[in-house]
């Protein structure tokens, strides 16, 4: 079945988003400046229109400069990507004299009060918000607001004429840091939430992972489920069928004991390595089991095994004693429960930093109650103190006509 994460849509990565962010800064730091410097060209007319300039060539060169410049910086932010630092530096500085070098070529009070954008302030504010956007730098922020702030009073601050003219100045380096601050915001915010949009996506394709790693899990044990019951029905419709009949009382056994002994621990040998179940594996544990029960198929008892998820770093006292305590279980329903079939399962229950294991026996004899008849010297011995001895614990639960069942848990 597909989850919601498979169905989910590929996600842009990290390195894609600061990419789409970058381009879009670059966008809008040509947009404005391809803006202001058509403000200017304007402010240029009316000037010219109204004999503003008292330095014709030097405006004129001021106005060259910035174009010629203009030009190689646009082309720069589309061209590089990332902007270099030093494109960004440069452009501030070239700015920044400007500012300073235009107002000695008008002095005139119709350069001052009578043309909007007479000063270059559009192109200045279009600066510090292109270093604020491309760099994403407090550090390049400030520095640049401070550079231009500089050349705008060092250019205007001589030639004013009274508090409402260091106002004005002072106004214009407010619009500039104030429109530089809010486009650093904006980046900064951007690529903290391209920080957020990194982290949901390493955790969406871990997810991913995790899903291929359980379906790959869930494939592989049914194969080995399919792959254990054609191994069992070999088995069982060869080997097992012929040794059976030779251990058995029956016509086709034979005739010498220690033969049909050695056939009844090899139907059981057999047995125990196809279990039942996905799980199955071969193990110090599950090898120590399979040989509990051969003294027991020696008296008849067929032995029905299923291991699963079984830890193969148990300690060999602890492998010893779930030997011995399932050998005297079995022993017990061979010698005692009236009847021929017993079923062992053994299960690891722990994660992989502490291993534990769970063996149960199971028959459905004849049963006994535990309260009128005390247990005796081979369960008290033989499966109750053997595990309390090792660290482990084990319970016996039986009643009349319903059968035993002997649990054996490590650690209690």
């Amino acid at each position: 079945m597909t989850t919601e994460v498979e169905r989910a849509p590929t996600l842009l990565s990290g390195i894609d988003l600061r990419h789409r962010i970058r381009v879009l800064a670059v966008a809008v730091s040509v947009v404005s400046r391809l803006a202001t410097l058509g403000m200017v060209a304007l402010s240029v007319v009316a000037l010219v229109h109204t004999d503003a300039y008292t330095s014709p060539p030097l405006a004129a060169a001021v106005y060259v400069v910035l174009a010629v410049w203009s030009v190689m910086f646009l082309r720069a932010l589309l061209r590089r990507d990332p902007v270099p630092g030093w494109v960004l530096t440069v452009d501030v500085l070239v700015t920044a004299v400007c500012l300073a070098v235009l107002p000695l070529a008008a002095r005139t009070p119709a350069f001052q009060d009578h043309v909007a954008n007479s000063g270059l302030e559009p192109v200045a504010v279009a600066v510090a918000a292109a270093v604020a956007l491309i760099s994403g730098s407090a550090r390049r922020t400030v520095a640049s607001c401070a550079a231009l702030a500089v050349g705008n009073l060092v250019g205007w601050g001589p030639i004013a004429r009274g508090p409402s003219d260091v106002l004005s100045d002072l106004n214009v380096v407010g619009w500039q840091v104030a429109t530089a601050c809010c486009c650093y915001v904006l980046i900064s915010r951007l690529g903290g939430l391209v920080d957020l949009v990194d982290a949901a996506t390493s955790d969406v394709v871990a997810a991913r992972e995790r899903v291929a790693a359980g379906r790959a899990h869930a494939e592989l044990k049914e194969r080995h489920f399919h792959e254990q019951v054609r191994r069992y029905r070999a088995l069982h419709d060869g080997p097992l069928r012929i040794l059976t009949a030779i251990a058995g009382p029956g016509p086709a056994g034979h005739p010498d004991p220690v033969i049909r002994r050695q056939c009844s621990v090899s139907v059981n040998i057999l047995r125990g390595a196809a279990p039942d179940g996905t799980g199955g594996t071969v193990t110090d544990l599950s090898l120590a089991l399979i040989e509990a029960g051969n003294a027991s198929a020696t008296l008849g008892l067929r032995v029905t095994y299923h291991f699963a998820n079984l830890p193969e770093d148990l300690p060999g006292e602890v492998v010893g004693a779930l030997q011995s305590a399932g050998a005297e279980a079995l022993s017990n329903a061979a010698a005692h429960a009236g009847t021929d079939r017993a079923h062992l399962t053994a299960r690891g229950t722990g994660d992989t930093g502490q291993p534990a294991v769970s063996v149960a026996v199971v028959d459905q004899g004849k049963g006994f109650d535990p309260d009128g008849m005390p247990p005796g010297y081979g369960i008290r011995h033989s499966i109750l103190a053997r595990m309390r001895e090792v660290g482990g614990e084990a319970t016996v639960d039986s009643h009349p006509g319903q059968g035993t069942r002997v649990d054996l848990r490590w650690p209690a």
